[in-house]
């Protein structure tokens, strides 16, 4: 499989995870429901989740991932995987920023800041893991 694929198929798999983990986090409790408002149910957040997070996944997440493998190859460490979890946690950073900046303008709000930073970071290192592990189940079938 053409690593271009790979990573095709490694952003729809964490695109599916962090939206189904996120569809849970943000399900609001029956004893905390208003009545007369209307609250998104699992299903609903799971796909918006998907359908906005799914090209940026995509994009972001398979260049991010090439630009990593470079600098890791190039790197003399033989804790790589805390060194590659550290990059991916900083490469989630990127759309972090974009996307406060994109939805709050210039004013800070530092809680929804750190909301943002959270969930990319969550969201970065949820692919990386899957990367992790698509790379020993295929590694696997080669031996």
């Amino acid at each position: 499989m053409s690593r271009f694929i790979k990573l095709v198929v490694i952003s729809i798999l964490s695109t599916a995870i962090f939206s189904t983990v996120y569809g849970i986090i943000s399900l609001t409790p029956e004893s905390e429901k208003e009545p007369n408002i209307y609250y998104f149910s699992f299903t609903d957040t799971f796909v918006f989740t998907f359908m906005y997070t799914l090209p940026v996944y995509i994009v972001v997440g398979i260049i991010c991932s090439y630009l990593i493998d470079m600098v890791a190859r190039n790197m003399q460490t033989r804790k790589m995987y805390f060194s590659k979890l550290l990059m991916y946690s900083l490469a989630g950073l990127v759309p972090a920023l974009a996307f406060y900046f994109l939805f709050e303008g210039t004013q800070l709000d530092y809680q929804l800041l750190l909301y943002f930073f959270a969930l990319c970071i969550l969201a970065a290192n949820t692919f990386y893991h899957v990367l992790l592990l698509m790379n020993k189940i295929f590694n696997r079938k080669k031996v």
